[in-house]
């Protein structure tokens, strides 16, 4: 029951987070959605927390741990790049402006919850051993 209600409040994170990148890409609700980023913390919290929380969540959502090492590597530079697409579509709106501050921000984050999957999976491999 606790691991239903852990994966459905990460789903909701998840979901919440791409529901608010979204809405900045469209013209009808991309003023609501810079207030909501402001309120949050403005711009540069919000690239390293999504940064930080999107491939965790959906790391975990996926099962990725359950993967070989090799291919946990290639899920996590896959999220990265994804990360460098993001920055560059944002060249196609009119609404936005592409910014390499934005991507080393998600890096960051990348970065951050990336070295905390790498120790945990150290740890988790010397106590089964």
């Amino acid at each position: 029951m606790i691991k239903l209600g852990l994966r459905l409040s990460m789903l909701l994170a998840l979901f919440a987070m791409l529901l608010l990148i979204l809405a900045l890409y469209l013209p009808h609700t991309a003023m609501q959605a810079k207030q909501l980023e402001r309120a949050l913390g403005g711009d540069a919290v919000l690239h390293v927390v999504v940064g930080a929380l999107l491939p965790l969540t959906l790391g975990i959502l996926l099962r990725i741990y359950r993967l070989p090492w090799r291919r946990q590597i290639i899920y996590w530079c896959g999220c990265l790049l994804l990360f460098a697409l993001d920055e560059l579509a944002q060249g196609l709106s009119p609404l936005r402006a592409p910014a390499a501050t934005d991507f080393a921000l998600s890096t960051l984050g990348w970065l951050i919850s990336g070295s905390g999957w790498a120790l945990w999976l150290i740890v988790r491999r010397r106590l089964r051993s």
